[in-house]
């Protein structure tokens, strides 16, 4: 039994050369920027109001009873020593003057209300690197409710 078959040859695929794979980055930054925008948008940032420092008021305040150098610091942060305007530089040379001349001398600060915190931190420093052993804060007396 011989069959008639033709001879069946393979088909031939051509290859294709496809080369490197590359990767678009436009999609993927496009979907970080996305990301980005959804994070920001959902994103909720508490107020921060900063350190609430609620000024003591004084009913009651012992007087220094001691020789005392008195210095002023105004609204807008001039510093005033026997009414003449200083630097805060210049505060630590004269609390050392005063303190040779009178040794256990107390400083007294005045200052405004409105005046910065930093310029009161700045001022206490100098008064303590001048050797002042003791540094006060003038307050007012409140009037006491009827």
């Amino acid at each position: 039994m011989s069959l008639n078959t033709p001879e069946v040859s393979p088909i031939k695929v051509p290859k294709l050369e496809a080369g490197s794979p590359d990767i678009s980055m436009a999609p993927l930054i496009d979907v970080v920027f996305l990301l980005l925008i959804f994070f920001m948008v959902t994103t909720v940032f508490p107020e921060n109001k900063g350190l609430v420092i609620e000024r003591p008021e004084s009913q009651h305040s012992d007087p220094i009873v001691q020789k005392k150098m008195v210095i002023v610091v105004a609204k807008d942060g001039t510093i005033l020593f026997k009414d003449k305007k200083i630097a805060t530089h210049d505060i630590e040379r004269l609390v050392k003057e005063q303190l040779i001349a009178v040794p256990n001398t107390a400083v007294l600060l005045r200052i405004d209300k409105s005046a910065t915190t930093q310029t009161l931190v700045s001022v206490m420093d100098a008064c303590k690197k001048g050797g002042a052993k003791q540094v006060g804060i003038a307050t007012d007396a409140l009037d006491k409710p009827v």
